[in-house]
């Protein structure tokens, strides 16, 4: 017999119909509507998200096209050369770079630190701070830049100590850099 009512069988005879209870046991292809394909949704829906983010990514895109350098700020840094510390001083691009004084630190034997700077090699931190004490309080100290390099070996503190001792001179430019080989003496005018 066949499986499928209504069709015919091996043996080319028609299969009895089938009851009401075994017709409605048959599955049909549903139509889906809107409310069924709603039901199968789960989840928030993200189309908007992306909606919003696309436009906000046009607008920066558009935005940083027109952008140039006309349209930036001008920053009144205060330690350009030759500005010093007045903003209202013009910006002289043939004033001389101000002094650089590198300064290495690293520790002995005993685990003292000991500096190195202009033609002074291994000095202890009180020959530092004396010889910084030295320095005239002018325009001309103020526009030297010390970059302090501390080895790993050193204490903070020393560090600390070290930028004080700039500060109480007047050398308000002290920036930090990592210690690498010998520092070549260099000639403070």
């Amino acid at each position: 017999m066949s499986t499928i009512p209504g069709m015919p069988d091996s043996f080319g005879e028609a299969a009895p119909a089938p009851a009401d209870s075994a017709r409605r046991s048959v599955k049909h292809f549903r139509r889906r509507n809107a409310l069924h394909a709603y039901s199968l949704h789960f989840g928030p829906n993200m189309t908007p998200m992306v909606d919003v983010v696309m436009v906000i990514l046009i607008f920066f895109m558009a935005f940083a096209a027109f952008m140039g350098n006309e349209w930036f700020l001008r920053a009144a840094i205060p330690f350009q050369s030759g500005r010093g510390t007045d903003p209202s001083k013009r910006n002289d691009p043939l004033a001389p770079p101000p002094t650089r004084l590198p300064v290495a630190l690293d520790a002995d034997d005993q685990g003292h630190t000991v500096v190195s700077f202009l033609r002074f090699s291994r000095v202890s931190m009180a020959e530092f701070e004396q010889r910084l004490g030295e320095f005239p309080r002018s325009e001309a100290t103020r526009n030297i830049e010390v970059l302090l390099m501390p080895t790993a070996r050193v204490p903070y503190a020393d560090v600390v100590r070290a930028h004080a001792a700039c500060d109480a001179v007047g050398i308000y430019k002290v920036g930090y850099g990592v210690a690498g080989g010998p520092i070549a003496p260099t000639p403070v005018p």
